[in-house]
C-alpha cells in the first residue's frame, strides 16, 4: 500500500509541475503561435500526460473512491510549486485550504484503511 501512496504523491507532483509548465508557456506570448512552439507547452503536455498513466495505473490496483479524492494533493504541490517557481503569495485562505484538504485526504486514507 505504501507503494501506491508514493505513487500517488507523485502523480499530483507531475501534473502540478505541469500546470506549471503551461502558465510558463503563456509568460509574454500573445499569438497562439508562439504558444504553441514554446518548449514550456509540449513539457506541461508531456508531463500531463504522464500523470494520467500513473493516475490510470492507480486506478487498476486501488478503489476509484480512493484515488480521485487523494488526487485533491495536487493542490498541495501546486500552491507550494507556485510559490517557489512563480513567487506567487500564499495567503491564509490558501492555507486554511489547503488544510481542509488534507484533514480530508487524512481521513479518506484512515476510513479505506479500516
Amino acid at each position: 500500500m505504501i507503494g501506491y501512496v508514493l505513487v500517488m504523491i507523485l502523480m499530483g507532483f507531475v501534473a502540478s509541475y505541469a500546470s506549471i509548465c503551461l502558465k510558463r508557456a503563456t509568460d509574454n506570448r500573445i499569438r497562439p503561435i508562439e504558444i504553441l512552439q514554446s518548449g514550456w507547452l509540449w513539457a506541461g503536455g508531456f508531463l500531463y500526460v504522464g500523470a494520467s498513466l500513473l493516475n490510470i495505473f492507480l486506478l487498476k490496483h486501488l478503489p476509484y473512491s480512493v484515488v480521485v479524492p487523494l488526487g485533491a494533493l495536487t493542490y498541495v504541490w501546486t500552491m507550494f510549486l507556485s510559490h517557489w517557481l512563480l513567487h506567487e503569495r500564499i495567503t491564509k485562505s490558501k492555507v486554511l485550504g489547503i488544510t481542509v484538504i488534507l484533514i480530508g485526504v487524512v481521513l479518506l486514507a484512515l476510513s479505506s484503511a479500516s
